[in-house]
């Protein structure tokens, strides 16, 4: 099975436009209106939502233990070191002096061995999508998170969107958004994870 940041972007599409076909279609297709969305339309997007945040959240999940296990691999097997080798180091706390002679090599290799069970630890704890937690799994790896404002503002939405209905569901949506906004805002989101795919890629690890 293929790994790897374009795949694991596939996949995200994927899921995204299974859960979209299941729970907006209908809405998007039926004819504009100006009312409120309607109590279906509302369970629709608040099911749309969660499980395309739960997509979301494995995505990232997946891009950063692949950049993390190519990079301690690489210096293991290639002697490679990349921008990715030296964030991993330096997130790391410095490791006790060797009692004696040992190669650089395997200080290092040791030093790296002991930071992927930290930050592969990190990742999987995991539990959030913001750009706080994107950061956190993201420096560590030498990974830059994509800042664009508008994005960045879908993205937050989405987690709005989720928390409302996954931790005070019992009062419904404060603010109602339609599956138009539903959709709109997940298609940034699309966007915010094909440009996190391609910095991952450009590191090469």
């Amino acid at each position: 099975m293929k790994t790897g940041p374009k795949a694991e972007l596939g996949a995200l599409k994927r899921s995204v436009s299974e859960i979209e076909r299941r729970f907006l279609k209908p809405h998007l297709t039926s004819a504009p209106s100006l009312k409120p969305p309607s109590r279906g339309e509302q369970l629709d997007v608040a099911a749309y939502i969660v499980l395309t945040h739960g997509a979301i959240e494995n995505f990232v999940e997946g891009v950063a233990l692949w950049v993390l296990a190519r990079s301690v691999a690489n210096w293991t097997t290639r002697r490679r070191v990349t921008r990715a080798t030296a964030s991993i180091l330096l997130a790391q706390s410095q490791p006790a002096a060797p009692d004696g002679p040992q190669l650089v090599f395997d200080i290092l290799r040791t030093a790296l061995d002991e930071a992927k069970k930290n930050i592969s630890r990190d990742i999987n704890e995991n539990n959030g999508i913001s750009t706080r937690h994107l950061r956190s799994l993201f420096y560590p790896i030498g990974v830059d998170v994509p800042n664009d404002p508008v994005l960045v503002g879908s993205l937050e939405l989405v987690i709005a969107i989720r928390h409302e209905w996954a931790h005070r569901s019992r009062f419904g949506a404060s603010v109602p958004k339609s599956a138009k906004d539903a959709h709109n805002a997940v298609s940034d989101c699309i966007k915010l994870a094909e440009k996190l795919a391609e910095a991952a890629s450009a590191l090469k690890p």
